[in-house]
Parts: C-alpha cells; structure tokens; sequence
C-alpha cells in the first residue's frame, strides 16, 4: 500500500515481493484475508527478531540468508557421508547457480525451510533421531512439505537398525501440520484452510488430482503458443524444462539413490504437479537435495565441455530471472 520504501531502496525492498508481503503482513498484523496458505514459523520469526533490526526486510533477509549458509554448511556435510569431496563441489556449484536459488536469500521460507530438511536428514544419517524428530517438526510448521519428512525418516529408521525407541521422535514430525491445522480450526473454522485459500491467487491450480503427463502436454502447448516477447514466456519455459528435468530426476532417484532420499525427493517434486501446473515448481524443487546431488555427481563425470555448457546457461538463468524478479515480475 504504500510505494515509499521500495523507492527508497529497490535493492533491499525488492526482495520481498509477492510472498515477501505476505510474511511481512502477517508478521507485523496476524494472518488476513487469504493468508493462511502461509504456514507461520517464518513469520514468527520475523516477529520475534524485528525488534533487534527495525526492519521486517532486513529481518527476513537475515533469517533466511543465515539459515542458507547453515543449510549448505550442513548439506556439505551429508554429502560426504556417500560421496567424494569433487561431487561435493559439484553439488554445492549446481545449487548456488540454479536460476531461482536467490529465494534462498529472500523473504520467504526457502532458505529456512532448507536449514530444517538439511538438519532432519542430517541427524538422522548420525542416527541422532530426537534431533530429526525436532527439524522435522519445525519443517512441517513452516511448509506443507515438511510433512514429506514423515515418510522419508520412516524409510531411513528401516534403513537402520529399526531401533523401536528411535522411531518415537519420528511421530513428532506430523505434529507441526497438526499444530497449524489446529490454529485454522480455531480461526477459521477450517482445518485445512491452507489448501482450500490456494484458488484465491488466482495461479489456475486445480482442486482435483492432474496426472502428470497431462500437466506436461499443457505446457508444451504453452510453450508453442505464448508470446516470446512477454516475459511470461520465459517463466513458462523454465517451469516446463524443471518439471521436465526433475521429473525424470526423481524416477532415477528411485533406483540410484538412498531410499529415504528419493522418497522425499519425489514426494516434493510431484505432489505440487498434481494440482494441474508446474507453477513455482522451479522454486518448489530447491528443496530437492537429493536431484542436486545426481546432478553433481553426473557434473563429475561428464566432460568439461557439458560442465561449461550447463553452468554457463544455469549463471545466465539466475541472472536474468533475479533481474525480473527484482523488478517486479512473477518469475516462481
């Protein structure tokens, strides 16, 4: 509502468009009019750690630009319990430099919502479960996703030693949806308000299941028809090519890959597909550590020229669509 600030600073403002608003909103006032499709621990957050900056964007800058850096620290970490240091590496590049990796440092829950996964996972590889149990429910009361934790920490304790004490911390996980949910029944008079407040934005997102392949075919007649000089164009054209790669991706990951990993990989991919488009798919899948880490490791086996190629067109994505984003335009 009012312009003054974002002409005062592009820079900084500029950061928390769309979500970012939204955030702050509920942070300074509580939850409005088609906001409970945020989850509240961000803005808590933001709430609690206002008073230290005066400033709910530079708050919200701190918090997930910190929680990014610890998030990748970590990361580090869980990929050389399977992997070499060069895959690490290679890891590491393909995340920093994907198009839409700069929410991370945004106002909105990427880069919280990674540090809670990365941690989840993390402990519970070191078999430190009370610790998962904890980041999980913290992730599933900052996204919808989080609750994908369930099914993946299940998969790893069966991977262990199935320890029936170790799988106690487990059930704390669905506890932080349970917990929002609660608050919506109280508030609202709908539990699942979060869901149901989708439509209100207007993103075209269906209230019943849409195969996959059915979402794919749309987007190729998208592709073919949108205008290329609307910068809608090169939105569409990066949700296709993210639905498209992940996709397949999260299919490989089932045979190549931990089956704690690729349960959550696949489960964050795809249920977002299943309300009939791909839109923030590219920013839905920075969450995808396991997609990141097949990607890095083929980045270590195929040739220098393929490495040069992909990371020179993934540094031009991230350029260009962070310069629409901080104009102004929906880029995820």
């Amino acid at each position: 509502n009012n312009p003054y600030p974002y002409d005062k600073n592009p820079l900084l403002y500029s950061r928390a468009n769309f979500d970012g608003i939204h955030y702050i909103s509920i942070a300074r006032r509580g939850y409005g009019y088609a906001q409970q499709a945020f989850f509240p621990l961000y803005p808590k957050l933001l709430a609690l750690l206002n008073p230290l900056f005066k400033n709910f964007t530079i708050t919200g800058i701190l918090i997930s630009s910190l929680s990014y850096l610890l998030g990748v620290y970590l990361l580090s970490k869980l990929i050389l319990l399977d992997q070499s240091a060069t895959v690490q590496k290679r890891v590491l590049i393909a995340l920093f430099i994907f198009p839409v990796s700069f929410f991370f440092t945004s106002v909105y829950t990427e880069g919280l919502f990674f540090l809670l996964v990365i941690c989840s996972f993390y402990s519970a590889r070191r078999s430190h479960w009370w610790i998962a149990g904890l980041f999980g429910f913290l992730a599933a009361y900052t996204r919808l996703a989080g609750i994908f934790l369930l099914p993946a920490l299940v998969a790893e304790w069966w991977l262990q030693k199935k320890n029936v004490k170790n799988f106690i911390p487990i059930i704390l996980i669905p506890l932080g949806l349970l917990l929002y949910m609660s608050f919506l029944h109280r508030t609202t008079g709908d539990s699942l308000a979060f869901i149901h407040t989708q439509k209100l934005f207007g993103q075209g997102r269906s209230d019943k299941i849409v195969l996959p392949y059915r979402v794919l075919w749309r987007y190729v007649k998208m592709v073919a028809t949108v205008n290329r000089s609307d910068p809608l164009f090169l939105t569409i054209l990066l949700e296709f090519l993210t639905g498209l790669t992940f996709g397949v991706i999260s299919i490989y990951s089932l045979f190549k890959q931990r089956l704690s990993y690729s349960i959550f990989n696949l489960l964050s991919f795809i249920v977002p597909t299943l309300t009939g488009n791909f839109t923030s798919l590219p920013r839905y899948v920075l969450v995808c550590f396991p997609s990141f880490i097949l990607l890095g490791t083929w980045l270590h086996r195929t040739s220098r020229f393929n490495r040069l190629v992909y990371f020179s067109l993934n540094g031009l994505g991230f350029i260009l669509f962070l310069s629409l984003f901080s104009q102004g335009y929906w880029v995820s």
